[in-house]
């Protein structure tokens, strides 16, 4: 899955710009808000539909334009393809050699990607709707009935929730109607968990031998699931629940319950790790998710990685990029601020590859 050539139009701080990439390793220089992450994001917009960073298409288009449109031409399997998404306000459209997907989720797992961002600390240090988020974007990349079971859970959730609240402010409750709700989040509710077990399950190997390969340490690392159906199954768990839900006025058991817990010697990394743990806590993650990806669907991933170079020092990174130059990864992204230690760095570590500067919202 190589990106030959990206096109953006009216893509946040871009006009029209059009790049070429001819090569795995990539990097791209630029001043701080230039726009080399804003670069990073249309390709990750590309392969999954939406932005790394924010959850409102409007925040995506450039000021003062009133839509945007982003083309992507990928080596699929040595056929090249054509990934084009339109919006314009409040409809977005996406295409595959200029035919419109009628789901968006049907593009989902066509090009697997896999960002690295500063913003990533959120998945230790936020609630846990974060963790969530990490493990639902990776096994829908993997499952397209999982993501199509996530987006109707989710709907009858917020129908279930609606009728609770109703409850609360009324005193009325329409029980066919929350036994209705309550068949549709189990059927649902009990295959993402199980999905969920089953890739977290595989997962935990391959995130600590890669965690221990990055951090330099032995010491002992683990990802914990937690969830309520660890103990019955959620038609069960919504009937004994009821009275809790009513008087809370939502949904107080499911899978949108769902935790992780991130742990480096037994304890949260949280609390006790250091930075150098925390960042290759992150990094061990993103990398098991692509590591997973070829083992179980036999695609590479393409790798984003913003503003790495903050992150690591110089022995992590020789470490980190001696993993991404395995066949594992099918292309690699790379920004940094500094041009001269991003070229010194990649040009010592890869010898050959892309090179390209970004300022005054051009591209070179």
């Amino acid at each position: 899955m190589l990106l030959r050539r990206i096109n953006l139009l009216n893509y946040k701080n871009y006009g029209t710009v059009s790049v070429a990439f001819d090569h795995k390793f990539n990097l791209i220089n630029g001043l701080n808000g230039s726009g080399k992450t804003n670069l990073m994001d249309s390709i990750y917009y590309l392969c999954l539909c939406k932005s790394y960073f924010t959850r409102s298409d409007n925040n995506v288009v450039k000021h003062d334009s009133p839509y945007f449109r982003i083309d992507g031409f990928f080596d699929v399997s040595g056929k090249e393809t054509q990934i084009t998404c339109k919006f314009t306000g409040a409809k977005k459209e996406f295409f595959k050699d200029n035919v419109q997907y009628d789901r968006l989720a049907d593009h989902i797992g066509l090009i697997p990607v896999v960002m690295i961002a500063p913003d990533d600390i959120a998945i230790i240090n936020s609630g846990s709707e974060e963790r969530r988020r990490f493990v639902d974007t990776a096994i829908a990349q993997l499952n397209p009935e999982y993501l199509s079971r996530l987006i109707h859970y989710n709907k009858v959730l917020q129908q279930r929730n609606a009728v609770l609240k109703h409850y609360v402010n009324t005193g009325n409750l329409d029980n066919t109607l929350v036994e209705v709700f309550d068949k549709q989040l189990a059927g649902d509710g009990d295959y993402i968990y199980n999905e969920r077990k089953l890739y977290l399950d595989r997962f935990a190997d391959v995130f600590s031998a890669h965690y221990r390969k990055i951090s330099g340490d032995n010491e002992s690392c683990s990802i914990v699931y937690v969830s309520q159906l660890h103990d019955d199954n959620l038609m069960a768990l919504l009937k004994t629940s009821l009275r809790d839900d009513l008087a809370a006025g939502r949904t107080t058991m499911g899978i949108h319950k769902d935790d992780l817990k991130l742990l480096v010697k037994g304890y949260p990394v949280r609390d006790t790790g250091s930075q150098g743990q925390i960042k290759s806590f992150l990094i061990a993650m993103k990398i098991a998710q692509c590591k997973l990806m070829e083992q179980l669907q036999q695609k590479k991933s393409i790798m984003l990685l913003d503003d790495v170079f903050e992150k690591l020092d110089k022995e992590r990174l020789a470490v980190l990029f001696e993993i991404f130059a395995e066949p594992s990864f099918e292309q690699i992204f790379i920004t940094d601020a500094d041009e001269k230690r991003g070229w010194d760095f990649c040009n010592a570590q890869f010898g050959e590859f892309g090179h390209f500067r970004v300022s005054d919202n051009n591209i070179e």
